[in-house]
Protein backbone atom coordinates (compact mmCIF):
# COMPACT_ATOMS: atom_id res chain seq x y z
CA UNK A 1 0.00 0.00 0.00
CA UNK A 2 1.24 3.57 -0.78
CA UNK A 3 2.39 5.73 2.21
CA UNK A 4 0.28 7.99 3.38
CA UNK A 5 0.41 11.42 1.27
CA UNK A 6 -0.14 15.11 1.93
CA UNK A 7 1.46 17.78 -0.64
CA UNK A 8 0.61 21.09 -1.89
CA UNK A 9 1.50 22.65 -5.57
CA UNK A 10 2.11 26.06 -6.51
CA UNK A 11 2.93 27.68 -10.11
CA UNK A 12 3.43 30.86 -10.81
CA UNK A 13 3.70 33.10 -14.05
CA UNK A 14 6.45 35.06 -14.05
CA UNK A 15 7.19 38.96 -15.32
CA UNK A 16 5.87 39.31 -18.53
CA UNK A 17 9.28 40.67 -20.22
CA UNK A 18 9.97 36.85 -19.49
CA UNK A 19 7.21 35.52 -21.60
CA UNK A 20 9.13 33.10 -23.60
CA UNK A 21 11.83 32.55 -21.83
CA UNK A 22 11.32 31.01 -18.78
CA UNK A 23 7.78 28.62 -18.74
CA UNK A 24 6.83 29.27 -15.07
CA UNK A 25 7.59 28.70 -11.39
CA UNK A 26 6.78 25.67 -9.45
CA UNK A 27 6.75 24.80 -5.46
CA UNK A 28 6.27 21.07 -4.14
CA UNK A 29 5.73 20.36 -0.87
CA UNK A 30 5.48 16.97 0.14
CA UNK A 31 4.67 15.33 3.77
CA UNK A 32 4.85 12.03 4.39
CA UNK A 33 5.41 9.73 7.75
CA UNK A 34 8.80 9.55 9.29
CA UNK A 35 10.98 6.99 7.36
CA UNK A 36 8.20 7.02 4.42
CA UNK A 37 9.08 7.56 0.67
CA UNK A 38 7.18 8.77 -2.18
CA UNK A 39 7.61 7.81 -5.94
CA UNK A 40 6.31 10.09 -9.11
CA UNK A 41 7.08 11.12 -12.22
CA UNK A 42 8.16 14.31 -14.25
CA UNK A 43 7.24 14.48 -18.00
CA UNK A 44 10.11 14.55 -20.58
CA UNK A 45 10.51 18.81 -20.74
CA UNK A 46 12.75 21.04 -21.45
CA UNK A 47 15.49 22.50 -19.12
CA UNK A 48 14.57 23.13 -14.73
CA UNK A 49 16.23 24.97 -12.28
CA UNK A 50 15.52 22.79 -8.98
CA UNK A 51 16.16 23.53 -5.60
CA UNK A 52 15.91 20.82 -2.37
CA UNK A 53 14.99 23.88 0.29
CA UNK A 54 13.60 20.84 2.71
CA UNK A 55 14.32 16.96 2.64
CA UNK A 56 17.68 15.32 2.78
CA UNK A 57 17.40 13.26 -0.41
CA UNK A 58 16.03 13.14 -3.59
CA UNK A 59 16.75 10.69 -6.39
CA UNK A 60 15.67 10.54 -9.99
CA UNK A 61 15.66 8.50 -12.74
CA UNK A 62 16.16 9.22 -16.38
CA UNK A 63 16.41 6.16 -18.72
CA UNK A 64 18.84 3.62 -17.69
CA UNK A 65 21.05 6.57 -15.54
CA UNK A 66 20.06 7.77 -12.04
CA UNK A 67 21.08 10.96 -9.76
CA UNK A 68 21.33 12.00 -6.60
CA UNK A 69 19.67 15.59 -6.90
CA UNK A 70 21.68 18.41 -5.48
CA UNK A 71 20.19 20.77 -3.57
CA UNK A 72 20.80 23.36 -6.26
CA UNK A 73 20.39 21.69 -9.90
CA UNK A 74 20.05 22.33 -13.41
CA UNK A 75 17.80 19.49 -14.67
CA UNK A 76 18.59 19.46 -18.58
CA UNK A 77 16.16 18.98 -21.01
CA UNK A 78 15.00 14.91 -21.45
CA UNK A 79 14.17 12.46 -23.62
CA UNK A 80 12.64 10.47 -20.91
CA UNK A 81 10.43 10.96 -17.95
CA UNK A 82 11.67 11.00 -14.67
CA UNK A 83 11.26 8.75 -12.57
CA UNK A 84 11.50 10.28 -8.48
CA UNK A 85 11.77 8.96 -5.31
CA UNK A 86 11.89 10.90 -2.24
CA UNK A 87 11.04 11.95 1.41
CA UNK A 88 9.20 15.00 3.11
CA UNK A 89 10.80 18.03 1.40
CA UNK A 90 10.09 20.85 -0.52
CA UNK A 91 11.41 21.49 -3.61
CA UNK A 92 11.01 25.69 -5.58
CA UNK A 93 12.02 25.39 -9.40
CA UNK A 94 11.71 27.50 -12.90
CA UNK A 95 11.20 26.06 -16.27
CA UNK A 96 13.48 27.29 -18.48
CA UNK A 97 12.60 27.23 -22.48
CA UNK A 98 14.42 26.65 -25.37
CA UNK A 99 14.78 30.47 -26.54
CA UNK A 100 15.48 31.24 -22.57
CA UNK A 101 18.36 28.47 -22.40
CA UNK A 102 19.86 30.12 -25.79
CA UNK A 103 19.48 33.68 -24.54
CA UNK A 104 21.10 32.27 -20.96
CA UNK A 105 24.51 31.56 -23.26
CA UNK A 106 26.41 29.03 -20.92
CA UNK A 107 26.66 25.76 -22.49
CA UNK A 108 25.09 23.85 -25.90
CA UNK A 109 21.63 22.27 -24.01
CA UNK A 110 23.43 19.00 -25.47
CA UNK A 111 25.71 18.92 -23.05
CA UNK A 112 23.38 18.80 -20.56
CA UNK A 113 20.40 16.52 -22.19
CA UNK A 114 18.63 13.63 -20.02
CA UNK A 115 21.28 14.92 -17.14
CA UNK A 116 20.94 16.64 -13.76
CA UNK A 117 23.81 18.49 -12.78
CA UNK A 118 24.94 21.28 -10.05
CA UNK A 119 23.64 24.46 -10.87
CA UNK A 120 27.00 25.59 -10.28
CA UNK A 121 28.45 23.60 -13.22
CA UNK A 122 26.21 25.82 -15.61
CA UNK A 123 25.70 29.24 -13.96
CA UNK A 124 28.47 29.32 -11.30
CA UNK A 125 27.81 32.03 -8.81
CA UNK A 126 24.47 33.15 -10.07
CA UNK A 127 23.48 29.77 -8.38
CA UNK A 128 23.54 30.70 -4.90
CA UNK A 129 21.06 34.10 -5.47
CA UNK A 130 18.59 31.50 -7.01
CA UNK A 131 19.10 29.15 -4.06
CA UNK A 132 18.51 31.90 -1.58
CA UNK A 133 15.36 33.60 -3.52
CA UNK A 134 13.70 29.71 -3.74
CA UNK A 135 13.72 29.70 0.22
CA UNK A 136 11.58 32.65 0.44
CA UNK A 137 7.80 32.34 1.53
CA UNK A 138 5.77 31.70 -1.06
CA UNK A 139 4.09 34.74 -1.40
CA UNK A 140 7.75 36.17 -2.12
CA UNK A 141 9.53 33.49 -4.38
CA UNK A 142 7.65 34.80 -7.95
CA UNK A 143 9.09 37.94 -6.98
CA UNK A 144 12.82 37.34 -6.25
CA UNK A 145 13.01 34.87 -8.77
CA UNK A 146 11.40 37.77 -11.39
CA UNK A 147 14.21 40.02 -10.41
CA UNK A 148 16.79 37.51 -10.80
CA UNK A 149 15.58 35.96 -14.07
CA UNK A 150 15.33 39.46 -15.57
CA UNK A 151 19.32 40.09 -14.92
CA UNK A 152 19.98 36.59 -15.75
CA UNK A 153 17.93 36.97 -19.30
CA UNK A 154 17.84 40.43 -20.04
CA UNK A 155 20.09 40.82 -23.52
CA UNK A 156 18.77 39.06 -26.63
CA UNK A 157 21.59 37.10 -28.48
CA UNK A 158 22.01 36.34 -32.41
CA UNK A 159 19.52 33.88 -33.95
CA UNK A 160 16.62 34.03 -31.95
CA UNK A 161 13.88 34.24 -34.03
CA UNK A 162 15.00 30.64 -35.71
CA UNK A 163 15.04 29.33 -32.04
CA UNK A 164 11.56 30.72 -31.86
CA UNK A 165 10.51 29.72 -35.48
CA UNK A 166 11.75 25.97 -34.83
CA UNK A 167 9.92 25.60 -31.51
CA UNK A 168 6.80 26.90 -32.73
CA UNK A 169 7.21 23.84 -35.34
CA UNK A 170 7.45 21.50 -33.08
CA UNK A 171 4.24 22.76 -31.22
CA UNK A 172 2.46 22.28 -34.53
CA UNK A 173 0.26 18.86 -34.29
CA UNK A 174 0.08 19.39 -38.58
CA UNK A 175 4.08 19.35 -38.31
CA UNK A 176 5.77 16.81 -40.79
CA UNK A 177 9.95 15.38 -40.90
CA UNK A 178 12.76 16.71 -40.31
CA UNK A 179 13.04 17.61 -43.94
CA UNK A 180 10.16 19.28 -44.19
CA UNK A 181 10.74 21.37 -41.22
CA UNK A 182 13.82 22.85 -42.71
CA UNK A 183 12.30 23.29 -46.11
CA UNK A 184 9.40 25.65 -44.41
CA UNK A 185 11.69 27.20 -42.28
CA UNK A 186 14.26 28.00 -44.66
CA UNK A 187 17.18 26.68 -43.01
CA UNK A 188 19.99 24.28 -43.68
CA UNK A 189 19.97 20.87 -42.64
CA UNK A 190 23.24 21.70 -40.38
CA UNK A 191 21.66 24.90 -39.41
CA UNK A 192 18.57 23.07 -38.23
CA UNK A 193 20.91 20.62 -36.46
CA UNK A 194 22.56 23.37 -34.76
CA UNK A 195 20.33 25.03 -33.58
CA UNK A 196 18.22 21.74 -32.11
CA UNK A 197 21.14 21.03 -30.09
CA UNK A 198 22.25 24.15 -28.81
CA UNK A 199 18.58 25.36 -27.66
CA UNK A 200 16.58 22.35 -27.36
CA UNK A 201 18.99 19.63 -26.65
CA UNK A 202 18.52 17.17 -29.13
CA UNK A 203 18.58 16.78 -33.24
CA UNK A 204 15.25 17.62 -34.87
CA UNK A 205 14.05 14.42 -35.81
CA UNK A 206 14.37 13.27 -31.71
CA UNK A 207 12.34 16.66 -30.90
CA UNK A 208 9.20 16.25 -33.61
CA UNK A 209 8.84 12.44 -32.61
CA UNK A 210 8.96 13.49 -28.86
CA UNK A 211 6.23 16.44 -29.49
CA UNK A 212 4.36 13.87 -31.09
CA UNK A 213 4.88 11.67 -28.48
CA UNK A 214 3.30 14.01 -25.36
CA UNK A 215 0.51 15.20 -27.36
CA UNK A 216 -0.67 12.12 -27.80
CA UNK A 217 0.01 11.07 -24.28
CA UNK A 218 -2.13 13.72 -22.98
CA UNK A 219 -4.84 13.13 -24.99
CA UNK A 220 -5.06 9.55 -23.93
CA UNK A 221 -5.06 10.92 -20.10
CA UNK A 222 -8.85 12.57 -20.90
CA UNK A 223 -9.84 9.05 -23.01
CA UNK A 224 -10.53 5.67 -21.96
CA UNK A 225 -8.65 2.99 -23.16
CA UNK A 226 -11.14 2.12 -25.80
CA UNK A 227 -10.98 5.22 -27.83
CA UNK A 228 -7.04 5.28 -27.76
CA UNK A 229 -7.36 4.78 -31.24
CA UNK A 230 -8.65 8.09 -32.21
CA UNK A 231 -6.97 10.05 -29.92
CA UNK A 232 -3.20 9.07 -31.03
CA UNK A 233 -2.00 11.70 -34.26
CA UNK A 234 -2.17 10.30 -37.46
CA UNK A 235 1.33 10.54 -38.02
CA UNK A 236 1.99 7.08 -35.96
CA UNK A 237 1.71 4.04 -38.43
CA UNK A 238 -0.48 2.42 -36.23
CA UNK A 239 -1.16 1.69 -32.26
CA UNK A 240 2.42 -0.77 -32.28
CA UNK A 241 4.30 2.53 -33.72
CA UNK A 242 3.22 4.46 -30.67
CA UNK A 243 4.12 1.35 -28.51
CA UNK A 244 7.18 1.64 -29.66
CA UNK A 245 7.75 5.65 -28.55
CA UNK A 246 5.96 4.52 -25.11
CA UNK A 247 8.77 2.38 -24.33
CA UNK A 248 11.63 4.77 -25.52
CA UNK A 249 10.10 7.75 -23.62
CA UNK A 250 8.26 6.48 -20.69
CA UNK A 251 10.30 3.08 -20.17
CA UNK A 252 6.98 1.46 -20.26
CA UNK A 253 3.41 0.46 -21.94
CA UNK A 254 1.00 4.03 -21.91
CA UNK A 255 -1.40 1.98 -20.35
CA UNK A 256 1.48 1.18 -18.16
CA UNK A 257 2.42 4.95 -17.45
CA UNK A 258 -0.97 6.03 -16.64
CA UNK A 259 -2.01 3.22 -14.43
CA UNK A 260 1.00 3.97 -12.07
CA UNK A 261 -0.11 6.54 -9.53
CA UNK A 262 1.43 9.56 -9.54
CA UNK A 263 -0.65 12.04 -7.38
CA UNK A 264 1.85 14.48 -7.77
CA UNK A 265 1.89 14.14 -11.86
CA UNK A 266 -1.71 14.40 -11.93
CA UNK A 267 -1.93 17.54 -9.83
CA UNK A 268 0.62 19.18 -11.34
CA UNK A 269 -0.71 18.82 -14.72
CA UNK A 270 -3.69 20.09 -13.64
CA UNK A 271 -2.89 22.99 -12.40
CA UNK A 272 -0.31 24.10 -14.96
CA UNK A 273 -2.88 23.61 -17.75
CA UNK A 274 -5.05 25.85 -15.63
CA UNK A 275 -2.39 28.59 -14.59
CA UNK A 276 0.27 28.24 -17.36
CA UNK A 277 -1.53 26.88 -20.36
CA UNK A 278 -0.74 23.49 -20.88
CA UNK A 279 -0.27 19.58 -18.69
CA UNK A 280 3.46 19.46 -19.67
CA UNK A 281 6.20 22.01 -19.87
CA UNK A 282 7.07 21.13 -23.51
CA UNK A 283 3.69 21.48 -24.86
CA UNK A 284 3.66 25.29 -24.20
CA UNK A 285 3.67 27.37 -27.35
CA UNK A 286 6.37 29.74 -27.03
CA UNK A 287 5.89 33.12 -26.20
CA UNK A 288 2.33 32.19 -25.48
CA UNK A 289 2.51 30.88 -22.26
CA UNK A 290 -0.10 33.37 -20.19
CA UNK A 291 -3.83 32.51 -20.29
CA UNK A 292 -6.11 35.30 -21.23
Amino acid sequence: MPPKLSFDVDYWLPDPRLDGLVSGYHRYSVALPAGERHCDVFFPAWANLRFRVAGEHWRMRLGDNSFDVPAAAVFGPTSHAGYSEGESGVVVGAGITPLGWYRLDRADAVDFADRIAPLEELIGADAAALAEAAKASPDEIKARFDLIFLNLLGKPCPDEGRVAQVHRYLMDPGQDGVAEMAAKLGLSHRTLNRIARTAFGFGPKLLVRRARFLRSLMALREAGANTWASRIESSYYDHSHFNRDAQEFLGMSPGEFLRLPKPLNDASARLRTQILGAPAQALLTPGLTRKA
